[in-house]
């Protein structure tokens, strides 16, 4: 596969002003009551690609007591779940028919002033219905953020 067919996107969510506690499970997004699903763009409808690779850098000095993986889940239109930051991820049958999967994206490491972790030969197909993909960021186990914590997200993409 040549490199022409590769596409990256980074994404940052900075979540909300507070340090409400997340439990297992929970999605990671910029704000309550909005969704917290991120937009990926760039994509023809119906062509599949491969997501390689993934990293995460979060902007905390220190991994979080309770803090452990986190999972990316993707969708091919945007999920009419609407989940915002803090609410319990779910595929409810409204969701279902745009849901194409998930990937771990592993466990953050302390890296000095952040915390990051890389996911490497993924090998994960999806299969976009138009152009863009969307994805929840969630948290596998439950800990306390700091308040406007950032999550950045990237990742490389190739066509199969």
């Amino acid at each position: 596969m040549s490199q022409s067919n590769a596409k990256s996107f980074n994404k940052t969510i900075t979540r909300p002003n507070d340090v409400v506690a997340y439990a297992a499970n929970d999605v990671i997004g910029a704000a309550t009551g909005s969704t917290g699903a991120i937009e990926i763009t760039g994509f023809m409808p119906g062509r599949p690609f491969n997501l390689v690779n993934t990293k995460l850098l979060i902007n905390s000095a220190t991994v979080l007591a309770g803090m452990t993986t986190f999972n990316l889940h993707f969708y091919s239109k945007a999920p009419p779940s609407v989940l915002g930051d803090n609410v319990a991820w779910d595929l409810p049958s409204g969701d279902q028919p745009f849901y194409l999967g998930f990937v771990s994206l592993g466990t953050p490491v302390d890296v000095g002033a952040a915390i990051y972790v890389q996911s490497n030969n993924l090998n994960a197909h999806f299969t976009p219905q138009d152009t863009s993909v969307f994805a929840y960021l969630v948290t596998v186990g439950g800990f306390t953020p700091a308040a406007n914590t950032t999550f950045n997200i990237q990742g490389v993409m190739i066509d199969p």
